[in-house]
C-alpha cells in the first residue's frame, strides 16, 4: 500500500494528461445537440409535393375541414384528443421511439474514448523451486490495470454507424406521427359505429314494442270473436323471430363501444349520451372541386421510410467496404503487478504505456465480400419498392379524390330519397286524419322513415370517414395538427 500511495502523484498526472488529450475530441463529438443530430440524415430526398394556388387550396381545406366530425359534434373533439394521447397504439409507438432514441446514443458511444480499470488488493503467498534452492515469499499489496483506448480513424465506418442510428430514431419518431394520424381516422369510424348501433338497437327495441303492442291487440280481437285463435301464432313467431334480432343489437352496440373505450384509452364513462342523429354536410361541392383540381400531398410515411431504408443501406454498404481496411486507434494504459526478478521481498513493479495501434482483418472467411453483396441486393430491391410505392401512392391519391367525389354524388342522392320517405310518411298521417287509411299503414311509414333515416346515416357516417381519410392523407387533419403530442398526457 505504500508503493501505491508513492506512485498516486504520477497516477493523478497521468490521468491528467489523459483528460486534456480526450477534451478537443469529446468537444467535437459533445457539441452538437442531439435533437439537431436526430433530424433527417438521409441521403433520399422525397418528390416535392404538386403546387397549387395557396388561397384557393387553404380556402378549400379550411371549407372541408369545417365538416370533420368533431366540428358536427363538439363533445367528441374532447374524446378524440384524449385519444390521440393516451391511446395504447400511441403510447407504444412513444416507446419505441424512446428506445430507438438509446440506440442511437448506442452508435455514437464507438466514436468516444473507452476507458476501463481493474483493482485487485489482498494478499499473495508465492513458492518457488529451483536447483538453487527454494524461496517463499507472502506479502500485501494493491495490484491495478487502467487502459484507454481512442479510435482515430476507421474510414469513416464510426460516423455512419452513428448516422443509421439517426436514420432510425427519425424514423420512430415519424411512425408516432403516422400511428397518431391513422389513429384519428379509426377513431371517428368507430365514434360513428357507435351511433348507428345506438340507433339500431333503439329500431331494434322500437320493432319488439310494436310486435307486442300488435299482439295485444290481435289479444283483444280475439277474446272479442273478431278474429280466429289460431292469428296468435303469427304474432307469436314474429316476436319470436325479431327476439334474437334486438340480442345481437344489444350486443353489436356494447363490443363496439368497449372496443371504442380500448383504443381511445379511455374510460367508457367518458363518451357521455350519444347523439341520435348523424347532420347532413353543407353544401361543400366547390370546395371538392378544388381538392380533385390538387391540393398538394406531402409523402407518406410509408413512402419516407422507404427513402429512409435505402439511406440505411447504402451506408451499411459503405461500413461492409471497411470490414478488411486497417483501422489507426490510439490507446494508453497503467499496470502494478508484482515483480518478479526480485523473490526475496515484497517489489511491485508499474508499467505505463501509449501506442498507436492498427488492426487490420486481413481475411475473414469472405464474409466481407458477402456482406457486401447483400447489402446491395437490399439495396436494389429497396430502390424497386420505392419506385413501386411513389406509382401506387401518386395514383392512390387520384382515386382517393375521385372515390369522394362519387360518394359525395350518391349521398346527394340519398338525401333525395331521405326527403321522399318524409313525404310518404307526412301523406299517411293526413290520410289517417282524413280517415283515408289505418293507423298500421302510418305506424308503417314511419318505420319506413326511421329505417330510411338509419341508412341515410349510414351513408353520411361513410363520407365523413372518407373525407377525414382524405385530409389527413393531404396533412390537413387538425387534430393531428393540432395536438399536443405526448406532453399533452
Amino acid at each position: 500500500m505504500a508503493f501505491f500511495n508513492a506512485h498516486i502523484g504520477k497516477w493523478s498526472a497521468f490521468l491528467a494528461g489523459l483528460w486534456l488529450w480526450m477534451l478537443p475530441g469529446w468537444g467535437v463529438f459533445l457539441g452538437a445537440s442531439e435533437s439537431g443530430q436526430a433530424a433527417a440524415v438521409s441521403s433520399e430526398v422525397a418528390p416535392a409535393a404538386a403546387v397549387v394556388p395557396a388561397e384557393e387550396g387553404s380556402a378549400a381545406v379550411a371549407r372541408l375541414q369545417a365538416e370533420l366530425p368533431e366540428r358536427k359534434f363538439p363533445g367528441f373533439d374532447a374524446i378524440l384528443q384524449k385519444a390521440l394521447v393516451n391511446g395504447p397504439s400511441i403510447i407504444m409507438r412513444e416507446w419505441d421511439a424512446a428506445a430507438a432514441a438509446e440506440d442511437s446514443r448506442g452508435a455514437r458511444a464507438p466514436m468516444l474514448p473507452s476507458l476501463n480499470a481493474t483493482v485487485n488488493t489482498g494478499v499473495t503467498y508465492e513458492q518457488r523451486r529451483a536447483p538453487s534452492g527454494s524461496y517463499d515469499r507472502t506479502f500485501t499489496a494493491v495490484l491495478y490495470s487502467v487502459g484507454f483506448y481512442q479510435p482515430v480513424y476507421h474510414w469513416g465506418a464510426l460516423s455512419d454507424n452513428y448516422k443509421i442510428g439517426q436514420i432510425r430514431r427519425a424514423m420512430a419518431e415519424r411512425n408516432i406521427a403516422e400511428t397518431r394520424r391513422v389513429l384519428a381516422i379509426d377513431v371517428r369510424r368507430r365514434y360513428f359505429d357507435v351511433i348507428l348501433a345506438a340507433n339500431g338497437l333503439r329500431l331494434a327495441r322500437e320493432n319488439m314494442t310494436r310486435l307486442e303492442e300488435d299482439k295485444k291487440s290481435l289479444e283483444q280481437l280475439i277474446a272479442d270473436g273478431a278474429r280466429a285463435p289460431a292469428e296468435i301464432d303469427g304474432a307469436n313467431r314474429a316476436l319470436d323471430i325479431a327476439r334474437p334480432g334486438l340480442e345481437q343489437a344489444e350486443n353489436q352496440f356494447a363490443a363496439l363501444r368497449l372496443s371504442m373505450a380500448q383504443i381511445a384509452g379511455a374510460p367508457d364513462a367518458e363518451f357521455g349520451d350519444l347523439p341520435d342523429a348523424i347532420p347532413a354536410p353543407g353544401d361543400i361541392s366547390d370546395a371538392l372541386a378544388a381538392l380533385s383540381a390538387g391540393v398538394s400531398a406531402p409523402p407518406s410515411a410509408q413512402l419516407q421510410n422507404v427513402y429512409d431504408g435505402i439511406s440505411i443501406e447504402k451506408l451499411s454498404f459503405d461500413i461492409n467496404k471497411t470490414r478488411q481496411l486497417p483501422k489507426l486507434g490510439f490507446s494508453a494504459s497503467v499496470v502494478q503487478q508484482p515483480d518478479n526478478s526480485n523473490v526475496h521481498e515484497k517489489s511491485l513493479l508499474t508499467g505505463w504505456n501509449a501506442a498507436f495501434s492498427v488492426n487490420w482483418n486481413i481475411f475473414d472467411g469472405f464474409a466481407s465480400q458477402a456482406a457486401k453483396r447483400a447489402s446491395l441486393n437490399r439495396l436494389r430491391a429497396l430502390e424497386i419498392q420505392r419506385g413501386q410505392a411513389e406509382q401506387q401512392e401518386s395514383s392512390g391519391r387520384r382515386a382517393e379524390v375521385s372515390r369522394l367525389l362519387v360518394q359525395w354524388r350518391q349521398l346527394q342522392n340519398d338525401e333525395r330519397d331521405l326527403d321522399r320517405a318524409r313525404g310518404g310518411r307526412d301523406l299517411a298521417e293526413q290520410d289517417f286524419a282524413a280517415g283515408m287509411t289505418s293507423q298500421r299503414a302510418v305506424d308503417d311509414a314511419r318505420n319506413g322513415l326511421a329505417h330510411a333515416l338509419q341508412n341515410i346515416y349510414a351513408a353520411r357516417a361513410s363520407f365523413y370517414t372518407e373525407l377525414a381519410s382524405c385530409l389527413s392523407n393531404r396533412g390537413q387533419d387538425p387534430a393531428v395538427q393540432n395536438n399536443g403530442g405526448p406532453g399533452a398526457r
